[in-house]
């Protein structure tokens, strides 16, 4: 069956989700970036929000908590990390170009995201690329999340298009994985140059 769409995942793919450059931009030290690391960017309350089960004021008093418990009181470097929480992502210069030479060449392109709900609202109307997909979906709007068979069924239900005539592009393999037990092609993403390669490997005119 032939390719007629691409599909991205947002951070890690089309946007940098540079959270250790972000806190030693706010000062923090080496082990409490690190701490931070394990214990709010990678720990089950993000993964809550992602969710939207958890929204960014009580996620804060609940980091505040487990960093209490697991080590020592951090509550100002908690509230400076969500204050300016706008900066934790950055937009790779390649995504808006890249998105528009699929679109162009007459690809659908669409965007799905594990993303929390204060974050979508904050960060994604700051997209260029944004535009120029044809639709997406957020994890938290959604209540589900990767690698959930029912966040990529929806590309389905709202949108038509076929999981078996869609290329789905992310940087975590777990997603990678269910995406093609679903009937999607896979791309592992590691860099812009790696994916572009794979993609015409698939036979995809960029």
């Amino acid at each position: 069956m032939s390719i007629k769409n691409i599909v991205f995942d947002v951070g890690g793919v089309l946007v940098d989700f540079c959270y250790m450059e972000y806190m030693r931009k706010l000062g923090f030290p080496e082990e409490v970036c690190r701490e931070f690391e394990s214990d709010i960017v990678f720990s089950g309350l993000w993964n809550d929000m992602d969710k939207g089960d958890l929204m960014l004021d009580e996620a804060r008093e609940k980091f505040k908590a487990r960093l209490r418990e697991m080590y020592r009181p951090c509550d100002r470097e908690v509230d400076l990390f969500i204050e300016n929480i706008m900066d934790i992502v950055k937009e790779y210069p390649y995504s808006k170009g890249l998105l528009k030479s699929l679109k162009d060449a007459g690809y659908g392109v669409y965007i799905l995201s594990n993303y929390p709900r204060d974050l979508a609202d904050m960060h994604w109307k700051e997209f260029e690329f944004l535009p120029v997909a044809d639709g997406h979906i957020i994890s938290a709007y959604e209540r589900v999340v990767k690698p959930d068979e029912k966040i990529y069924r929806l590309l389905t239900e709202r949108f038509g298009i076929s999981l078996e005539e869609s290329i789905f592009i992310d940087d975590r393999p777990v997603n990678i994985d269910a995406a093609v037990s679903y009937g999607m092609t896979g791309i592992l993403f590691k860099s812009y140059d790696q994916c572009v390669e794979e993609l015409r490997n698939h036979g995809i005119s960029i």
